[in-house]
């Protein structure tokens, strides 16, 4: 993270202000802390039942283009990383470097849950500087799968060192929210992996992205787009600054949000069919529709809602066995797809 005096310069707040309340929400992935169907876990969240308990880095440079050389050293260690998220300051934290990773571990191994596992905390002061971490698991140590993220950030125009990034846009990847919101794992997606134990992880990584659209330099997501984040950053505490890593626990309910558009999304897991239950006094007037993403971001299909109902019901069919997101008047929900 950059540390920028705001009140030396206070144009630079303007200036973020304005960029932040301009075109953002567009993307096909859940917004920021406080919209609706926002996954972030908050660091009181009932859920949490763990910390990590230890923490290994390999710090990477300042700068990997100008100053491949030239180490972060704002932290000597991965001790600022062990136990709960700190919510008073952006300081105490673990800054990665371009391309540095830290390995934790627990007590107790990570299980596969109902819902989300695991959720990695960052200490962006606020919603739209956001800089951005690749998510890795082990069981044994050795052999690490990496969460399949996704990137729809635009690639023409880099994102600055003290630039903004749309949440919308992103998915699985660690330091979509501000400080003190933790971004939400789940091993289920890994299912499908080898080499690794998804209901016994004892090893996390977490991979700073080289926000560079240079691709001599740059970081890609797991669908070939290059990743565009604030770049370069070009001080001791460059890259992602890892706060915590917290254990979750099973949910107390898989309902939506309370007060949101989608009330509930079920059979969840869906088989043949899913039924979208909405509140039709939160639709908005005019033509609505309820849209299903795949984790890339392609819209896979899409219905509409009729006038004045209160569910949908959407064959999913042709769809195949894994993550999906249901989304209806700019609210998400995850479906996952299991026959």
């Amino acid at each position: 993270m950059k540390h920028i005096n705001f009140v030396k310069y206070p144009l630079i707040m303007v200036l973020l202000f304005v960029c932040g309340v301009c075109a953002h929400g567009q993307g096909p992935f859940c917004g920021i802390v406080g919209t609706e169907g926002c996954t972030a876990v908050k660091y009181d969240d009932p859920r949490i039942v763990a910390w990590a308990t230890g923490c290994e880095v390999v710090f990477g440079p300042i700068n990997i283009r100008n100053r491949p050389d030239s180490i972060v050293t704002f932290a000597h260690s991965g001790d600022s990383a062990i136990g709960p998220a700190w919510t008073n300051t952006v300081y105490h934290v673990v800054p990665l470097g371009d391309g540095g990773y830290a390995t934790l571990t627990f007590d107790e191994p990570i299980h596969n849950v109902n819902g989300y596992d695991l959720a990695v905390f960052e200490n962006s002061f606020d919603d739209y500087f956001l800089e951005l971490a690749f998510v890795e698991v082990s069981s044994d140590g050795e052999r690490f799968v990496r969460f399949p993220a996704t990137s729809l950030t635009q690639t023409e125009t880099q994102v600055g060192g003290i630039g903004q990034l749309d949440a919308t846009y992103i998915n699985n990847l660690a330091g979509k929210y501000r400080g003190g919101w933790g971004t939400p794992f789940d091993l289920e997606e890994l299912r499908d992996s080898t080499g690794i134990d998804i209901d016994n992880i004892t090893h996390v990584r977490v991979v700073d992205v080289v926000g560079s659209i240079d691709p001599q330099y740059g970081s890609y997501d797991s669908y070939g787009h290059i990743i565009n984040d604030p770049f370069p950053t070009n001080s001791y505490s460059t890259g992602f600054d890892l706060d915590a890593v917290a254990v979750l626990g099973e949910p107390s309910s898989i309902s939506a949000p309370q007060h949101s558009v989608i009330k509930s999304v079920y059979p969840n897991p869906a088989g043949e069919r899913v039924t979208v239950m909405l509140d039709p006094a939160k639709l908005q007037s005019g033509s609505q529709t309820v849209a299903i993403y795949d984790i890339s971001g392609r819209c896979m299909m899409e219905q509409p809602v009729p006038s004045g109902s209160v569910s949908v019901s959407i064959s999913t069919e042709r769809l195949r066995n894994g993550i999906y997101i249901v989304k209806a008047a700019g609210e998400t929900v995850r479906l996952m797809v299991a026959r």
